[in-house]
């Protein structure tokens, strides 16, 4: 019987403004990439949350990508290194949700590097068939109800009292912003704590279940 090939499954949110024209400009030009690449564009690699991150790799997803622009070249001003600052505190962190950190990467191109888009992509399709299909671990339960938010400036998920806490994915670079942010959380009934950071204000959020038992 033959071996039937392993065909990773990735989402790759692509920057309309570079990731996503590297790739169209691959398509026009017939270059060859993994049939198996869900593209999604988006105007900023800085909009790609990190629940979606996380929310697509604990649903199934073998690995997630996040393509921007190049440092400096943003078309929003920041939005990249926002991204980048998102994604070094997820791939630090992912191993708490029982996810390998290599089924997560970013890359930074421009709009014209069709061909470094292609290899990428294969190398991340590479790099997964080494892992084999996503099966995350966790016994933490995300849903829609429990956004991704609310303590530690490195971890993803923390853990006050048996309480999962979630970073709601925003830097705050003041005390004014941040203290809006939690007294929202605070009237919509979200448990909420401020922590500070050396990359800013990091709030991290959890909502209390009352109408079931523990506390995910």
């Amino acid at each position: 019987m033959s071996k039937v090939t392993f065909h990773p499954k990735i989402l790759c949110f692509l920057c309309k403004w570079c990731g996503y024209s590297a790739a169209d400009m691959a398509g026009t030009g017939r270059m060859l990439y993994p049939a198996s690449v869900r593209a999604v564009e988006v105007l900023c690699s800085g909009m790609v949350h990190p629940n979606w991150v996380i929310s697509a790799l604990m649903g199934g997803m073998d690995g997630v990508m996040v393509v921007g622009c190049r440092k400096g070249q943003c078309h929003y001003g920041s939005g990249n290194e926002l991204a980048q600052t998102r994604g070094e505190i997820l791939e630090e962190t992912m191993w708490e949700l029982g996810l390998e950190r290599e089924r997560f990467r970013m890359e930074w191109l421009s709009a014209a590097e069709a061909e470094r888009f292609v290899t990428v992509v294969t190398e991340m399709t590479s790099r997964l068939r080494q892992l084999g299909p996503n099966k995350p671990l966790s016994r933490i339960q995300l849903n829609e109800s429990q956004l991704l938010y609310a303590t530690d400036g490195h971890r993803f998920v923390h853990e006050v009292d048996g309480k999962h806490y979630y970073w709601d994915g925003q830097i705050y670079k003041d005390h004014n912003s941040a203290q809006k942010a939690i007294s929202y959380y605070l009237d919509n009934k979200f448990e909420a704590k401020l922590i500070p950071d050396a990359k800013g204000i990091l709030i991290y959020t959890r909502r209390p279940c009352h109408h079931q038992r523990g506390d995910d």
